[in-house]
């Protein structure tokens, strides 16, 4: 390997932070990404696997405590002799439930247990705050996922044909561990490909779905029994929820518009077929370590992940995926620090009082828009660090070290489905997390207006208490006012200070808020990444809260009379230290609404007046960008 390089800091900010680790990194192969994340990542991963380790001396046959259920699950999910002297055995009772239904009419006949017991139907439903009145609780309908990326996956044949091929051989070796004759597995696989291909003209895109107003279709629920005439619609909605509901919400209208094309008599053998796979996929992590290496394939090779993670990993992410929350009040309190919780709460408050300033300074939004948008900081709620309690829904668990791990997965599950149907009469509990504590990541919550900052990100590079004012600016300060611009990019501008979706701002201040995200989407459309082009306009909200949240920070880093703007910049070049595999960056250019991290470093950076007093950038360089170019929405 050639000596890097570096280039000078003004030609490429992430690369002359993070040129020569990413040269030299390497994607452990159980992984498909290394970084600033991951490290922290694999950290706490290995604190929870020894802690799991150490509660099982006292977990007892049904454990009481939830931390302790979550290790008795840890215990299941590596117990890899069981789960293969097992083998499909402990879902065939899943799956003869399935075939046991011979054509439509005894589906409907059946639809309350198949919807309660969580198999796939032909429309999805579940139980959310409602966009209009963020106080209660309504039904959202949806379309069934789909096998590729993303619709636009489907006309890439270059892209497209090598998947599906990937995913019609994993599909047909985890068929042959079924009872179902050869005939029959190559017929679930013809069928399950064909149900596919009629989803997909009428499934959102993922640009699409990145606009929540997109998202939003309330009517009757009179209406939609009708429009979805070929399932018994009627029988759920009277059942499964406390209360019938009068309105529901429809994400994808064009799905329920043409739901007879979709399912039908004719269509319900590939339905059938469709739904038979589909367990068969969903289940085969869970059960022996054959089914596990085939049930893979797929999304290893999506994400061009070379390996599986080991037992323990594998079943602290089993244990993880359902008892997340007990987890994390476990690792919140045991590895959160008040003076780290109080620091960066003050950081917080900092942020929303200077983005005050901002908003009640800025030359294009009137006067009443002003109020109303201080009115929505005023409001938000912070969550810090982790909750102070789990929701319910975990001390109605029962673990018996008995049962199998997939029926205990799948008692969970129905659990968990009650669970959220019970809710819709009940009003939005506003103190619920989002977001577990280990979990590295930050979020806004629109419907809520709330920022939570877990536990887990609250850590070096993003904040160290040993750490200098500006380097916490550039990785935390960013962070945290990133999470609080989402409240102003152009989701989080549609909904009000508590939390509905509501029109706030005079006509024309919306106007010019919509000309700025034009310029942003075109600040990043087109440009070459991965073999690919980036979509401005699916990461156009996370780009604008990128914007934001920098200038936010160094507005606070100039009032803290301690500033140094240079270790500011590097520091947030540094929390942005990614490598990922290539077959995932080219994946994610189709559904994540995130730009790379190189350009979300390099891209928003040159539209601040600081990053030319920080590294005296000349217009010569190549991290120049002319004035009139220069773009700072918030």
């Amino acid at each position: 390997m050639t000596e890097y390089q570096a280039p000078r800091i003004q030609d490429n900010l992430y690369d002359a932070i993070n040129g020569k680790w990413q040269q030299e990194a390497e994607i452990k192969p159980d992984r498909n990404s290394a970084g600033a994340s991951t490290d922290l990542v694999l950290e706490i991963e290995k604190n929870l696997i020894n802690d799991l380790k150490e509660a099982l001396a006292d977990v007892k046959d049904e454990p009481t405590d939830n931390f302790q259920k979550a290790a008795l699950i840890f215990e299941k999910a590596k117990d890899f002799k069981r789960r293969d002297e097992e083998g499909i055995k402990p879902l065939l009772p899943r799956l003869e439930k399935l075939l046991a239904v011979k054509n439509l009419a005894e589906l409907n006949d059946q639809i309350v247990d198949f919807a309660l017991e969580g198999y796939s139907l032909p429309l999805e439903f579940g139980v959310m705050p409602d966009m209009d009145d963020a106080t209660r609780h309504q039904v959202m309908f949806m379309s069934p996922g789909i096998i590729l990326p993303d619709v636009t996956t489907y006309d890439d044949e270059e892209q497209s044909k090598p998947l599906l091929a990937v995913y019609q051989k994993m599909i047909t070796e985890l068929l042959s561990f079924t009872p179902l004759s050869t005939s029959q597995q190559e017929q679930f696989v013809k069928d399950t490909m064909a149900f596919d291909r009629l989803i997909v003209p009428f499934h959102l895109s993922n640009e699409e779905m990145a606009e929540i107003k997109n998202l939003d279709h309330p009517m009757p629920a009179s209406e939609l029994v009708l429009k979805v005439k070929e399932l018994n619609l009627a029988s759920i909605l009277q059942t499964v929820f406390p209360v019938e509901p009068e309105t529901v919400n429809v994400f994808d209208l064009n799905f329920v518009d043409n739901f007879s094309k979709v399912f039908n008599e004719e269509t319900f053998s590939l339905w059938q077929h469709w739904a038979y796979v589909n367990e068969l996929c969903a289940h085969s992590g869970i059960l022996s370590q054959e089914l596990r290496v085939i049930g893979s394939q797929y999304s290893m090779e999506i994400s061009g992940q070379q390996e599986l993670a080991p037992a323990e990993r594998h079943a602290y992410n089993i244990a993880n995926s359902v008892f997340d929350e007990p987890i994390g009040i476990h690792y919140g309190k045991k590895y959160f620090g008040p003076k780290a919780k109080a620091d960066v709460t003050e950081m917080v408050k900092n942020l929303i009082r200077v983005y005050k300033k901002q908003i009640q300074s800025n030359s294009w939004l009137s006067e009443s828009t002003k109020k109303m948008a201080v009115k929505k900081l005023d409001t938000m709620t912070i969550k810090m660090g982790y909750p102070d309690q789990a929701i319910p829904l975990y001390d109605l668990f029962t673990v018996k070290r008995s049962s199998s791990l997939c029926e205990t997965l799948d008692d969970f599950s129905l659990i968990s489905l009650k669970y959220s149907f019970a809710r819709l009469d009940k009003p939005v509990d506003r103190t619920e997390w989002g977001m577990p504590a280990q979990m590295v990541n930050a979020q806004y919550d629109d419907s809520l207006n709330d920022i939570t900052f877990p536990a887990a990100i609250l850590q070096s590079p993003f904040y160290s208490v040993d750490a200098s004012i500006s380097a916490n600016l550039g990785g935390a300060g960013a962070t945290i006012g990133h999470e609080i611009s989402h409240a102003f990019d152009n989701n989080g501008a549609l909904f009000d200070e508590l939390g509905n979706k509501k029109d706030w701002w005079q006509p024309e201040d919306y106007e010019n808020f919509e000309k700025y995200t034009e310029l942003m989407i075109k600040q990043f459309d087109g440009i070459p990444y991965a073999g690919g082009k980036i979509n401005g306009k699916l990461v156009v909200s996370e780009n604008i809260a990128d914007n934001a949240g920098i200038n936010a920070a160094l507005q606070v880093l100039h009032e803290s009379g301690d500033e140094d703007l240079a270790e500011f910049f590097k520091n947030y070049a540094l929390s942005w230290r990614t490598k990922v595999r290539p077959e995932l960056a080219k994946m994610l250019l189709s559904v994540d609404v995130h730009a790379p991290a190189e350009l979300r470093t390099n891209i928003p950076v040159p539209n601040f007046p600081e990053w030319y007093e920080a590294f005296d950038v000349k217009p010569t360089d190549k991290m120049y960008r002319k004035p009139e170019d220069r773009l700072i929405i918030w």
